[in-house]
């Protein structure tokens, strides 16, 4: 068949599953658009709404605000985001409104897509009291990094003005427009956004680099004035992106001589929450090659009075019944054989100093007069568990210690937890060790300093820890993987995820980008970190894998699930290799089975269909496996590549999780 065939033929073989990205807005529940897809590429930007109250002296909005109760629905081409708004005076970590109290504004935004890269934006707000109110802004946060060369032009009557948006900031207030236009068109060599109304409205272009990840602010008002009880605020405006779309070649080259940490697979956490667990569990387990496991300690139900017995209460029938849950939980992953870690998440009121700080909910210390106490309380507990249902944990922690979401520890206080704690489950003839870390997200590695610089914390410490929440650097990613080299113990994440927030509006879960920058990021952590494994947050019906199982409705799997299943097809015990890739867009790791020296390649493409060029491998492989997963095929086996001189070249399909199996 001649060439030009072939690639037409091969073109419209793929239409199929890339041409509902076209045009396709991503809205994130905490209120806004994270950019736009063209052909699958994300032409980036973020908006983002805020109340100004009367008398603020500034117009504006934080990166990441969300609304307070943020809510997430999908209708067709409408993705409707709804919450209470924000207003310049929020309290941080209160969950919107005005300080520490629910906010009397309600907000509901509905994004639909209206044709290639355009989006049409309808703002319903209103008020539950009087509020003395500067206006309702609307937001649209536009990165320096693609729009810095560019200019900004008001268009439409009755202004029609234009600046540059130059590398140096303007004088004054560093506004450079602002005045009022039926719309507003940005351009840059590679960007182009645009914001249409129905009738004029002021708008403010402003340079807002200085401030800390920062770039340029386009905003304008919804609404001016001070809203009444049960007034009622409508708005629409139409946004459209368009921009240059990377579709040029990737290059991935593999270093078999770099090889690093060994993958035992996928884990996953199973803190019993709801009813509906035990059918979600048991389809995972079923489905999935489970290779680390996680449970709960209720440690604040198995002894909540200090001079109670609590193993004399279980023998005596009298076991909490959410602690037996638990406990039935680690058994079930005893007998599969799978390794698991136990964790504390809220501890009884008699083993903490009181609440500080105004928090409303943990950061609470251990008293220091208790620990022998607690030491006593745990050991029992893991005792108990080891006897009674025959699990015994590898590996002991206190959720999060970092930021305290039930206890809350220094450094200092972190280290001396591992030497209590270790000595009590020795002494005991445990052989659970401390997980050292264990940090709410990738960037405080400093957090575990002081434990490994102290030999008798140390020889407690049987593995690292940290959680991927929110994700981290490649530079932090490549410090926790030294830290576990330096103690010689495995690396762990022991939550994997990307917004600890999303259990409140589930609807996000069944999003394609959702899953792909999930999958983006464990697949980064893969490559740098190398840990044995990462243990999904749930495995439950908390942020699950799976929908259905309500009204007689089965349970299925989710792009999600496809995507962890077609990450665990890495065999067990493979080493991570040297793999490298000269496009920011692809992530990507690889393995090599040493037995049967078979190479597992995995490769995330968050951008336009391209063809990846793979050089580096091995001689004596000459073709390989290849599947995918994305939002229209669930670990699909594709044809397999063909591999010539220790080089592949195969198409990476646009939005899709591509992993390619071979050996000798």
């Amino acid at each position: 068949m001649r060439p030009i065939l072939l690639s037409m033929l091969a073109t419209l073989i793929l239409l199929p599953f890339c041409s509902k990205s076209f045009g396709q807005a991503e809205c994130v529940p905490s209120g806004g658009l994270r950019g736009i897809r063209i052909e699958g590429e994300l032409m980036a930007f973020t908006t983002g709404i805020r109340a100004v109250r009367a008398g603020s002296t500034s117009i504006v909005q934080a990166r990441g605000e969300r609304l307070g109760n943020a809510q997430f629905s999908r209708d067709g081409d409408k993705q409707i985001c709804s919450g209470g708004l924000r207003t310049t005076d929020f309290r941080p970590g209160g969950g919107g409104g005005f300080r520490g109290t629910p906010s009397p504004l309600t907000c509901r935004l509905t994004f639909e897509d209206a044709g290639q890269g355009i989006v049409k934006v309808d703002v319903q707000a209103g008020a539950t009291t009087d509020v003395a109110m500067e206006g309702i802004y609307f937001f649209i946060h536009l990165p320096s990094a693609d729009y810095s060369s560019g200019y900004a032009q008001l268009v439409g009557a009755p202004s029609s003005e234009s600046a540059s948006l130059a590398a140096t900031q303007p004088s004054g207030i560093n506004r450079y427009l602002d005045g009022s236009a039926g719309g507003l068109r940005v351009t840059s060599p590679h960007r182009q956004l645009e914001v249409s109304f129905d009738s004029p409205m002021p708008i403010v272009v402003r340079d807002d680099r200085r401030q800390p990840n920062a770039d340029y602010d386009v905003y304008f008002p919804l609404t001016a004035g001070n809203l009444k009880a049960g007034q009622a605020i409508h708005a629409a405006f139409t946004i459209k992106a368009s921009g240059d779309v990377d579709k040029s070649a990737v290059n991935v080259k593999v270093d078999p001589s770099q090889t690093g940490g060994v993958f035992d697979g996928i884990g996953g956490n199973f803190r019993l929450q709801s009813p509906a667990d035990p059918a979600h569990v048991k389809y995972n387990l079923d489905h999935l090659r489970v290779a680390w496991g996680r449970v709960a300690m209720p440690f604040n139900l198995w002894q909540p009075n200090e001079n109670d017995d609590p193993v004399k209460i279980a023998d005596a029938g009298k076991l909490n019944e959410d602690v037996g849950a638990a406990m039935e939980m680690a058994r079930t992953l005893s007998q599969r054989n799978i390794p698991m870690i136990v964790s504390d998440w809220l501890a009884p009121d008699w083993a903490l100093l009181p609440r500080s700080g105004g928090r409303p909910f943990g950061g609470r210390k251990i008293n220091p007069k208790k620990w022998d106490e607690v030491c006593k309380s745990i050991g029992s507990y893991l005792e108990y568990l080891k006897g009674h249902y025959g699990a015994e944990p590898k590996l002991f922690s206190f959720n999060e210690p970092n930021i305290g979401i039930a206890v809350l520890q220094t450094p200092e206080d972190h280290a001396d937890a591992i030497k209590r704690l270790g000595a009590c489950f020795a002494s005991r003839g445990l052989a659970t060790k401390m997980l050292l870390g264990d940090t709410g997200d990738p960037p405080p590695v400093d957090f575990i300093n002081a434990a490994m610089n102290d030999p008798e914390a140390v020889k407690y410490v049987g593995a690292v820890s940290f959680h991927s929440w929110r994700g981290g650097t490649e530079a932090q990613y490549a410090r926790w993987r030294a830290a576990a080299a330096k103690l010689n113990v495995p690396l762990l994440v022991a939550e994997g995820g990307t917004d600890s927030d999303s259990y409140a509006y589930p609807a996000i879960f069944l999003e394609p980008w959702y899953g792909l920058d999930e999958i983006s990021q464990y697949v980064t952590i893969c490559r740098i970190s190398q840990p044995v494994s990462i243990l999904q947050w749930q495995l439950t019906k908390d942020y699950s894998l799976l929908s259905g199982g309500v009204n007689g409705a089965p349970l299925e799997p989710t792009q999600r699930f496809w995507n962890l299943k077609q990450l665990d097809m890495t065999p067990a015990g493979s080493a991570a290799v040297g793999i490298s890739c000269d496009k920011p867009h692809v992530a990507i790791c690889a393995y090599l089975d040493g037995g049967r020296q078979t190479y597992t390649l995995h490769l995330v493409n968050n951008g336009a269909t391209r063809v990846a060029n793979i050089s580096g491998l091995p001689a004596n492989v000459t073709r390989l496996r290849a599947y995918v997963t994305d939002a229209w095929r669930a670990m699909k086996e594709m044809q397999p590549v063909d591999v010539s001189d220790g080089a592949a070249r195969l198409t990476l399909d646009c939005q899709s999780f591509t992993t390619l199996m071979g050996g000798p």
